[in-house]
């Protein structure tokens, strides 16, 4: 009997680390979030600061929608040159200290701006939507881009629509450390690219490029802003006023084949009037204007 005790005593330390390596696997697996990809809502827009998202209710896995990447050279060539961006004049790459002259500055994957850029008459925007971004960045736009859209929000509050900036300019910065890198860390790379442009990468640095929200839905940004009345409206009129929606080739969950991106049907860019109706008119991208006018 005595030693029947013993042995029991020497084995209780080994059971007990064996209970509590079956309790932590236990809690391991039960962890809220365990074994859910994180992927944005289906009826929520990227953020312009960033914040975790709900998982898509769709039951699709929008992570493996990913767009067409560029060649090695073509990747190789927008990080090598600082100063890079196509000159519609010319074709080629732009000066950086003649971009400010260029309304129709190409800023995509493959053509990026330098870290440095910032354009030299960016203004505030009186109708923008107050504690989003960082103030006195984001809710500011090159001047000829703020009087276009101060006109185009006027224009719509005579029919009852009622529009708003949520963000406009964007530094190298803010988008690389409040978007860009957030996003990556939060979903991988892979889907990230999807969301966001990296930095240098963004239409929002040159303050030609804004997103707006509508009252409808509290002047959030949404996927659905574009069955919205605010969205209809800014659809029909936004070429009178010099912008265009930029992201049209993709769908809520799969990139266009042009643009690299989701549709964003809140996202403008401003190109000047001509250039806008053109476009709308022809249904081409930036990226096609271009090709056929240079």
């Amino acid at each position: 009997m005595a030693q029947s005790r013993i042995n029991i005593k020497r084995f209780v330390p080994a059971v007990i680390i064996l209970l509590a390596v079956i309790a932590a696997a236990v809690l391991f697996i039960l962890r809220p979030g365990a074994d859910k990809t994180p992927t944005p809502a289906n009826n929520v827009a990227p953020q312009e600061s960033f914040s975790p998202s709900k998982p898509s209710d769709d039951g699709k896995d929008d992570s493996a929608e990913l767009p067409p990447d560029p060649d090695e050279a073509a990747r190789a060539r927008a990080a090598s040159m600082q100063d890079y961006a196509i000159d519609p004049n010319t074709g080629r790459a732009a000066d950086i200290t003649t971009m400010d002259d260029n309304f129709l500055l190409l800023v995509n994957r493959t053509h990026a701006l330098a870290s440095s850029y910032a354009p030299s008459d960016l203004v505030k925007v009186e109708h923008s939507v107050s504690g989003v971004g960082i103030p006195g960045e984001t809710d500011q736009l090159r001047k000829v881009a703020a009087d276009a859209f101060e006109a185009m929000v006027a224009a719509a509050e005579s029919g009852g629509i009622i529009i708003k900036l949520r963000t406009g300019y964007r530094s190298y910065a803010y988008q690389r450390d409040r978007l860009y890198n957030a996003y990556v860390a939060q979903y991988g790379r892979a889907y990230a690219d999807t969301i966001s442009a990296r930095p240098g990468q963004s239409e929002h640095q040159t303050g030609l490029a804004l997103d707006v929200g509508g009252a409808s839905e509290g002047f959030a940004l949404s996927r659905n802003f574009g069955n919205t009345k605010e969205g209809q409206w800014v659809a029909e009129h936004c070429c009178e006023y010099g912008f265009i929606i930029r992201y049209t080739d993709g769908t809520k969950n799969s990139p266009g084949p042009i643009t690299g991106f989701i549709s964003e049907p809140w996202h403008l860019r401003y190109v000047g009037v001509q250039p806008a109706t053109s476009m709308k008119n022809s249904g081409k991208l930036l990226e096609q204007y271009l090709d056929v006018m240079y």
